[in-house]
């Protein structure tokens, strides 16, 4: 599936939800849904609290079935909850987690380690 093809996926969704069993460390693909406008549901752990809560983009839910399925449901049968989650999502995965933000937020991390006014610099020297 090519980056278009994913997109459009992605669109096509009403909620997504990914019940990872194992440890996350990033969940890119739940930012991926975001960015499509996708409201999604995701369980209690790993980095999933802390992306829904810098987003406002989707619901958490207890890593067990019913509590998912509840989660799911509270967003399937509440448009406007819905709505508001993927707005949310949406927008602040384009403005935080764009490849260009990214990009130039990795490039000022190189700077300052380059600089010589860093402290290391300065102990080392």
């Amino acid at each position: 599936m090519d980056r278009a093809q994913k997109i459009e996926f992605l669109q096509s969704l009403n909620v997504f939800c990914t019940p990872a069993l194992y440890g996350e460390a990033f969940g890119l693909y739940v930012i991926e849904a975001m960015a499509a406008g996708v409201p999604v549901v995701q369980p209690r752990h790993s980095a999933f609290p802390e992306i829904i809560d810098a987003t406002g983009g989707g619901l958490i839910a207890e890593p067990n079935p019913v509590a998912l399925a509840i989660a799911i449901e509270d967003v399937l049968l509440n448009p406007a909850k819905a709505q508001a989650l993927a707005e949310s999502g949406c927008k602040v995965a384009h403005e935080y987690f764009s490849v260009e933000r990214m990009a130039r937020e990795t490039v000022d991390v190189f700077a300052r380690a380059c600089s010589p006014t860093d402290s290391h610099r300065k102990t080392a020297a």
